[in-house]
């Protein structure tokens, strides 16, 4: 039994919270006064400050064992980001890395931006992810309508102090997620004065623009702040990049990019025509051609609003108070294109035999090449365009109390408070209507501008909904320090507790606009004494309301065998970890995941590390079926726009299966969440070394080796891919009998469309269950390189930098019991690098990088060119920043920058097969919004 955040339980929590928090002051302040301070810690025998690093609950060390990739303020302005998923887009460990993230995609699939550490599969369809996100070591409550994931943007780019990636299994600390890894946006924690920061940036059709104020106040033991940030940029159309094309077909004998235009075609047996058909000038073979991503944005306009606030306070010796709190208000706009569609006409599918049909018979004399007894598929697009708004609101609160209770231990309570709302509207045309509406005459085909006003509202008037709150309450308690000294040091312990309670409220479905709490009348047409309805009426949409609580407990032991104190040549450091933690869920149950680290120093410049651990990914409260129901729809591909929800012609040559018959081209497809998702659940581990050669001073070298077996995957079938029918033919039923029909019938809410084919054998090549489910394995491995470089010269400084990551192998069991498929072929290449080479002359900052992607071969070749292989993809970028000299208070601290980002105006590479999304067309392994030019100015009073 699952349920949400009630007003009692969150009273109960608040005051838990409170009177936790009181104790806590009272007991940190006596035990600080009556222990003596602790020593300092130290890493690599340097003092540092007494903070937390991601990957260790312990203070002052870094996780032993596990790298940790860290990402400066100065880095963040180099990528002239104006949101933080533009960031995300540098880090070549991520799946985002060299291409536009947006957060609205297709229906309800996405619409959030949400890292992906390792490209882990299941990133846009399960509602969890495989990488946790931080805000200074806080969990964040989620965004979107089917996932929990949070949201980076909510952060403003101008108060990231840092990034920390820990690109390894970390559910031994932090528990579900934190499969492929954790990203911790560390923000200031100190400001004083007044910033102002701006940016405008412009390419080909597009611009984009950002502001943002920060105000604080230091003191004596503490600091507060708040900052606001605005951003905004428009969109980009298909037609305003000449790389995003509709790849050619061959339909009835005619190589065509798509039939459904206006004026559109009609398909009469093996023979194409181009409508409007005018007696004797028309012939078979005749096409009206048009490029679908015309009229529809790759890349939507959107509007961001965020304030962030912190508050840092020592209250005295021993206790200090840190809040932090936000609110983000998103607003995105996508223009889809026109209502675009082929129908399948029978003989008797509109009044009267299709000879004398009012829809064409006025253009048709008995030179008629259409028999009343032939089948017609006709295709078509009509306006206004259609358009997808998707909006989201999240605010959140997060203290924490840190007190130092003597003997050097440190007791940290944190808690957090979250809430979002997300709502997206996605139009589209409404298929389910198109054969009432056809058959009664309300609407035309042949001719769609001719169609009565009622046929048209109830074809375009429609959309798909959703609209999704979600709560978020999370409390921690931690404490760390010494348990007694050895000879190499300390032995460290961090252990404690932590509970999570969330809810999930969903409201979604296809409707008519406006409708989804009031519920519709119908739409129907009248012709003569006939009464036809076009749209069945239907009652509000319901809510459906699903939470969980998670009780959590979990400890790490670090033991210092050898260091400083008692090394040797051959050992200079030996240090090896232990942790582990034990989540119970209320709605699947428990599960505990260790970890094991190590780390060994040879001399003081190598140092070799290893990790192995256990991780999970709790099936979100966005994969439960309560609140992603089940639905059949009919897919008809008469027209052979979609070919891919049909097997290759490849494999029907096999004869693994049978080939599709001419006028039997539809498939139902089962959408929806199956009952009984469980958690998705790993096994990671990492070896690797960092060098500081002594005879190259500031030089560093890094390698690691890193291995991921990621079970159970939660998954939607990507039914959209041309490998479908050869990876799930389990989830495939061709030629279904009625008993199966039947079967997926009973399983579906009909109310959101049922398929007005596909309901008896005669006339369904297929039913595809893709709904989303546990399916197969995957397995993962690959190096992470890392250079730098730093040199200091006579005009300033040069630094050199390089972060690739290479994959090794990339297998993917797609159904458990099949074979493992190499995915390097086929999906994207092996590596991902960012190159820098950077200068300081006097006050002006140089810095050219170099984002490279690499290509791959395909394992089935695509389109009618057969390509079989993508090209890799290169992007060079230029940025430079200008402190102005002075000191007077126009001058100081005033800088001006400058970046241009893909300077060669770069297409990404060509992708000769049509996609379900139109907007990703013509490419693919990659994409800019070209040649980006963005001037910058921050002033600091």
């Amino acid at each position: 039994m699952t349920r949400g955040i009630t007003k009692s339980s969150m009273a109960a929590a608040l005051k838990c919270g409170v009177a936790s928090t009181a104790m806590l002051l009272v007991a940190g302040t006596a035990f600080a006064q009556a222990q003596p301070e602790s020593d300092k810690d130290k890493i690599d025998g340097a003092s540092i400050p007494d903070i937390v690093v991601t990957g260790t609950l312990i203070r002052g060390i870094a996780p032993a064992g596990t790298n940790v990739i860290g990402v400066t303020q100065e880095a963040v302005q180099a990528t002239g980001a104006t949101t933080t998923a533009q960031l995300l887009q540098s880090i070549p460990q991520l799946g985002q890395f060299n291409t536009l993230q947006q957060p609205a995609g297709a229906f309800n699939t996405v619409t959030g931006n949400r890292p992906n550490l390792r490209n882990l599969p299941g990133f846009n369809t399960a509602g969890s992810s495989p990488t946790l996100v931080l805000v200074d070591g806080h969990r964040v409550v989620g965004v979107g309508i089917q996932s929990t994931s949070p949201d980076p943007d909510i952060i403003p780019p101008a108060i990231i102090e840092r990034v920390e990636i820990v690109p390894d299994g970390g559910s031994a600390i932090y528990g579900s997620d934190a499969v492929a890894g954790v990203l911790n946006f560390i923000t200031k924690k100190n400001f004083n004065g007044v910033q102002l920061d701006s940016h405008y940036g412009f390419a080909d059709n597009y611009y984009s623009l950002d502001a943002s104020v920060t105000l604080g106040k230091s003191w004596e033991g503490g600091s507060a702040y708040i900052a606001y940030n605005y951003s905004e940029h428009d969109d980009i159309y298909g037609r305003d990049r000449d790389y995003v094309r509709t790849p050619q077909v061959r339909t009835g004998g005619v190589l065509v990019q798509s039939l459904r235009c206006s004026p559109g075609n009609v398909l009469v047996g093996s023979n194409l025509y181009a409508l409007p058909y005018t007696s004797g000038t028309q012939r078979a073979g005749t096409a009206n051609s048009c490029d679908e991503s015309d009229n529809v944005a790759i890349y939507p306009r959107e509007h961001r609003h965020s304030v962030f606030a912190g508050l840092t306070q020592q209250l005295n010796d021993a206790i200090s108070v840190d809040i932090r709190t936000y609110f983000t208000e998103r607003k995105v706009a996508t223009n889809l294109g026109p209502n675009v569609n082929s129908t399948l006409l029978a003989p008797f599918s509109i009044p009267g035999l299709l000879i004398t049909s009012p829809y064409y018979g006025s253009h048709v004399t008995t030179a008629n090449p259409f028999s009343p007894l032939e089948l017609q598929t006709v295709s078509y697009a009509f306006g206004p365009d259609q358009q997808q708004r998707l909006s989201t609101s999240t605010w959140g609160i997060a203290p924490t109390v840190t007190a130092d209770i003597g003997a050097g231990f440190q007791l940290r309570a944190l808690a957090s408070y979250g809430e979002s709302t997300t709502e997206n509207h996605v139009g589209q045309l409404n298929t389910n209507a198109v054969n009432a509406a056809v058959s009664s005459g309300a609407f035309n085909p042949y001719d769609p501008a001719s169609s009565s006003a009622i046929g048209l509202t109830a074809l375009r008037n429609y959309e798909t909904f959703g609209k999704v709150r979600q709560q978020l309450f999370n409390a921690r308690l931690v404490i760390d320090g010494s348990l007694f000294t050895l000879p190499g040091g300390a032995v460290k312990l961090a252990a404690g507790v932590e509970y999570n309670e969330e809810s999930f409220k969903s409201q979604k479905g296809t409707l008519v606009p406006g409708t989804e709490n009031t519920g519709f009348g119908g739409y129907y047409y009248t012709s003569g004494n006939t009464t036809t309805t076009l749209v069945a009426p239907y009652g509000a949409l319901p809510l459906a309301r699903v939470g969980r609580n998670t009780k959590s407990a979990f400890g790490e032991l670090v033991v210092p065998i050898f260091s400083d104190e008692n090394g040797f040549a051959g050992m200079r450091q030996l240090t090896v970890s232990a942790s582990g933690r034990y989540d119970k869920y209320s709605d699947f149950g428990d599960t505990f995941n260790p970890k094991f680290g190590l780390t060994y120093k040879p001399v003081e410049w190598i140092k070799v590390r290893g990790a192995w651990g256990k991780s999970f990914a709790a099936p979100s409260l966005a994969d439960n079926s309560v609140v992603d129901i089940a639905n059949l729809r009919k897919v008809n591909d008469a027209a052979g726009n979609l070919g891919f929800i049909f097997p290759p012609a490849a494999l029907v040559a096999s004869g693994m299966y049978p080939a599709v018959p001419a006028g039997n081209r539809n498939v139902a497809l089962m959408f929806g969440t199956k009952p009984g998702i469980q958690p998705q659940k790993a096994t990671t581990w990492s070896v690797g070394a960092d060098i500081s050669p002594p005879i190259v001073p500031g030089l560093r070298l890094s390698v690691t080796y890193w291995n991921i077996d990621f079970r159970n995957l939660i998954q939607v079938p990507s039914f959209t891919s041309p490998n479908f029918y050869a990876q799930f033919g389990s989830l495939i039923y061709v030629n279904p009998t009625q008993a199966i029909i039947d079967s997926f019938v009973n399983q579906a809410n009909l109310v959101d469309g049922e398929p007005s084919s596909c309901t008896q054998p005669s006339n369904c090549y297929a039913i595809l269950d893709t709904r989303k489910q546990n399916l197969g394995n995957f397995k993962l491995d690959g190096l992470d390189f890392a250079v730098s470089y730093f040199r200091e010269t006579g005009f300033g400084s040069v630094d050199f930098n390089v972060n690739a990551n290479y994959e090794l192998s990339r297998k993917a069991q797609p159904v458990q019991g099949q074979p493992y498929v190499d995915q390097l072929r086929g999906i994207g290449g092996r590596i991902k690098s960012s190159t820098t080479l950077g200068a300081n002359v006097g006050n002006l900052r140089s810095q050219l990088t170099w984002n490279y992607t690499g290509g791959y071969d395909l394992l089935i070749p695509v389109g009618l060119e057969q390509q079989t292989r993508v090209k890799g993809f290169h992007v060079f970028n230029l940025f430079f920043k200008y402190d102005v000299p002075g000191e007077s208070k126009i001058l100081k601290d005033l800088s001006f920058t400058l970046n241009v980002n893909n300077v060669l105006d770069q297409d990404p590479p060509y992708y000769a097969l049509q996609a379900f999304n139109v907007a990703q067309m013509g490419y693919t392994n990659g994409n800019t919004v070209g040649r980006f030019v963005q001037f910058g100015v921050s002033k600091k009073f």
